[in-house]
């Protein structure tokens, strides 16, 4: 019973979303049409290749070079910010997370500016929520939206890559405020296995392929899954399957709501516009976390360019905003107890700053 217990309260999204479901199922229906297979499939697919290529060391062997770079604070935490960045626009906003964001708080313990340290621990979580957004395959939240809407390829990166170069201005422009102070760190290269971050490279591409629906998804995944299987099984252990199972629950969650016409009429009237649809995303992001605000109200509205730019700007803000956001809060937590409540009066400052900042500029876009 204790394991249970732990099993369901160490995930409380999937927990709330399973109750919610059966729920759900017995007052409704179970239809197995709800559930959109591509998504998760999808989803799977990345999982296993992006386990595989974080496996490979590739991401902790670029952070170390970085670092080695650095002589000042302000300029280690730029380069880890930028890699960041642009890291999870491939590898997804949590990857980055979880293989930059240790490797800075170790390299950064001796250093007497915990201020300064811990600005650029938040920056670090920003920027992978931010730069995840740019992609399709960035982030859930963003493969379901662009199978859901069928979004046109050039109007989808219109949008992400209005949000990324903004959010992109605003991370170096913040950097600039952080003391140049200088900087001496001994550091000890890992090298990556460049054959094995190839192949995973390619297979990457085959992925890519299926979210753009130029390879049918079905074939891409049996490719992606049998190669893993028969080269290293030990990655399906990896694969988040709470996550893949949250999905298919607010599917089966949405599917029952969409029967009912009144909440349908007023879930219409309130998305009536398409910077109330932003705001909508934003703030529906901030109480139940941006995949799941995506998956409940894109049924419910055309705008899918405001709720596209609002669940992934709403991954700013509260730590339950965003998994990456907790999941960086954990690591903090762990590796530097004593300065996890000064992150956190850091983490809200900065977020609540460019949650609002991008919600004024991109309001007047959408």
């Amino acid at each position: 019973m204790k394991r249970l217990f732990s099993f369901f309260r160490n995930d409380l999204f999937f927990s709330i979303s399973l109750l919610l479901a059966i729920i759900a199922v017995t007052l409704g229906r179970f239809s197995i049409q709800d559930i959109n297979i591509k998504v998760i499939a999808t989803l799977g697919g990345l999982m296993l290749i992006i386990s595989g290529l974080d496996s490979t060391g590739i991401l902790s062997y670029f952070g170390q070079v970085l670092v080695k770079k650095s002589l000042t604070l302000r300029q280690l935490i730029r380069y880890i910010v930028l890699l960041s960045f642009f890291s999870s626009m491939f590898l997804t906003n949590d990857v980055a997370i979880l293989t930059l964001l240790p490797i800075y708080l170790r390299m950064t313990k001796v250093i007497a500016n915990r201020q300064s340290v811990l600005l650029g621990s938040v920056y670090i979580i920003i920027a992978a929520n931010l730069g995840s957004s740019f992609f399709p395959f960035g982030n859930p939240q963003n493969l379901f939206l662009y199978s859901y809407y069928d979004i046109p390829l050039l109007e989808f990166f219109y949008s992400t890559g209005l949000l990324a170069v903004l959010s992109l201005v605003l991370l170096m422009v913040s950097i600039q405020f952080i003391p140049k102070e200088s900087l001496s760190l001994t550091i000890t290269s890992n090298p990556f296995d460049h054959q094995k971050a190839v192949i995973y490279g390619l297979l990457m591409v085959v992925m890519i392929a299926g979210v753009f629906s130029i390879i049918p998804y079905l074939i891409v995944f049996i490719i992606v899954a049998a190669i893993v299987l028969f080269w290293q099984p030990q990655l399906f252990r990896k694969v988040d399957y709470r996550l893949l199972c949250t999905f298919a629950f607010f599917f089966i969650i949405v599917g029952n709501l969409s029967q009912s016409e009144e909440l349908i009429n007023w879930l219409q009237k309130t998305f009536t516009n398409p910077v109330n649809t932003l705001l909508d995303g934003i703030l529906a992001s901030q109480v139940i976390s941006n995949v799941p605000a995506a998956i409940l109200l894109a049924p419910f509205t055309k705008y899918h360019q405001s709720i596209l730019l609002g669940v992934n700007i709403g991954g700013l803000g509260t730590l339950i905003a965003s998994l990456a956001n907790l999941i960086g809060y954990k690591i903090v937590r762990i590796q530097i107890p004593n300065d996890c409540k000064l992150f956190t009066r850091n983490f809200y400052l900065i977020n609540i700053i460019y949650l609002t900042l991008l919600t004024i500029v991109i309001s007047f876009i959408v």
